[in-house]
């Protein structure tokens, strides 16, 4: 008996593989092997030809569904490498009006990009439904999740938009995966369903170890969308994927995609297991996540260097211990900074990025000067140049308890667009209130003015002067 003939299409996004959409077609071909699946990715198709490519796949499959991925909705992050960021913040900050009208002109340009992003994902799932009349139409992913109930408007209503991927199996009549988190990757067999394979094939691999997160940070969108019970996958099957890739494809560079690795106490052993057999294996792979190390032992820190950890990202928010409470990131700062000297001990020889997100609930003068205090013993642990702070601000989110409590306080008022884009409403979703807005903005603007390089280091350069400055004339 034939299979149902399903194509998954990955809208269009930044190029990064499209690990959500390759687990779901590998969960499909777990429960239904007869079935006919292609895997298109958009993310890989310019513009101009994206309808024209989805066309074709639809006329070649004839597919009974198609599963539309939808990554991102937002076109950029608050932090100082994003252009966008950089640019609004002249806008609102820089006390030049020439910097200012060219900052404005500039907005209009990722205003512009971003509408355009929007509404093409939203043309293309039109595209879908008028093309594939006879089609089930399933739309999903990270986006749909979080904006799901502002985008179902504007989505055609025979389009089913499914939060919740399991769903999707149902609709098809298909029994749910014996286990969806594993997902049992064979990259020999994707090249079959996913002829755009190649193009990653030299690029970062993301292998997810575990779903879930316990942590219930202020502002953090993963406990929502993965969940706070923790569930781990079996290091055997972790190992065994990258493997794969790595002897089918050649692939060397891997992101683990978990919300945090060592996020709890559990994790060490996990990660632990995880490392000792890749260890084993002598591959000659490098690999990255996001991670906490206030917990990082010595042993666990050796066998991290010696199977190819390389530049590690660490997001410590804030050098002071309140700031830290205040985001509920149940971490200690001094815990962070001893995590990092067990690392440099191991012998870690990558870079360290320090994510900092000033003005944070409960930010003063004094926590600023905490945190700058804090960065710069962190700049003592390791060689010169290895270190790098990334300043962001947080993001109001949809189901995130900073959302909550900034209406609960009246900075946002309920009813409020989280995808809004307008120069006033972005200003008050990236979180940076009165009394230190206007100082950290002017510092960040000051920065920006230089050429390009490490701007959080110049940031924080320009808040350390303008505080001693204040300090002297008090």
């Amino acid at each position: 008996m034939t299979g149902p003939s399903i194509l998954v299409v990955r809208l269009p996004c930044k190029k990064i593989y499209p690990l959500g959409p390759v687990y779901l077609a590998s969960l499909i071909r777990q429960v239904a092997p007869d079935a006919s699946l292609r895997l298109l990715d958009l993310a890989l198709v310019d513009r101009p030809s994206r309808e024209r490519v989805l066309g074709d796949a639809v006329r070649e499959l004839h597919p009974d569904a198609i599963a539309l991925s939808w990554r991102d909705v937002q076109v950029f992050s608050p932090q100082d490498m994003d252009g966008a960021m950089r640019d609004s913040f002249a806008f609102f900050y820089d006390p030049s009006p020439f910097l200012k009208a060219k900052a404005a002109i500039r907005c209009l340009g990722h205003l512009f990009s971003y509408r355009s992003a929007l509404s093409d994902n939203l043309c293309l799932i039109d595209e879908a439904c008028r093309i594939a009349p006879s089609s089930l139409i399933a739309v999903g992913g990270p986006a749909i999740r979080v904006f799901g109930d502002l985008l179902r408007p504007h989505i055609p209503d025979r389009a089913h938009v499914l939060p919740d991927p399991a769903r999707f199996f149902s609709l098809l009549g298909l029994p749910p995966p014996g286990d969806s988190l594993e997902p049992m990757v064979d990259p020999s067999a994707l090249e079959g369903i996913f002829p755009q394979w190649g193009a990653y094939a030299e690029e970062e691999i993301g292998v997810q170890t575990k779903r879930g997160c316990p942590n219930e940070c202020l502002y953090c969108l993963y406990g929502y969308l993965e969940g706070r019970r923790v569930l781990r996958r079996d290091p055997r099957r972790v190992v065994e994927e990258i493997e794969n890739y790595h002897r089918r494809w050649g692939s060397r560079r891997f992101w683990f995609v978990d919300a945090q690795l060592l996020s709890d106490a559990a994790d060490d052993e996990h990660l632990t297991d995880i490392l000792q057999r890749l260890r084993a294996k002598e591959l000659k792979v490098s690999w990255s996540g996001y991670m906490r190390v206030d917990r990082l032992k010595p042993d666990l820190a050796d066998l991290m260097v010696r199977t190819g950890l390389r530049d590690l990202e660490i997001a410590l928010n804030s050098g002071a211990q309140s700031v830290v409470d205040r985001l509920r990131m149940g971490f200690s700062v001094e815990g962070v900074i001893e995590g990092l000297k067990i690392l440099e001990s191991a012998g870690y020889a990558g870079r360290i990025l320090i994510d900092l997100s000033l003005n944070s609930p409960g930010e003063t003068r004094e926590t600023l000067g905490q945190t700058i205090s804090t960065f710069e013993r962190i700049q003592g642990i390791f060689p010169h140049g290895r270190v790098t702070p990334v300043i962001f601000f947080l993001a109001i989110q949809p189901h995130t308890a900073l959302e909550k409590m900034v209406l609960d306080d009246g900075y946002l008022k309920a009813g409020y667009n989280p995808m809004s884009v307008w120069p006033w409403a972005v200003r008050k979703l990236i979180y940076n209130p009165p009394p230190l807005g206007r100082l950290i903005g002017r510092c960040c603007a000051e920065a920006f003015r230089g050429t390009p390089g490490d701007r959080g280091s110049a940031i924080l350069s320009a808040l350390k002067s303008h505080l001693e400055t204040n300090g002297r004339q008090k």
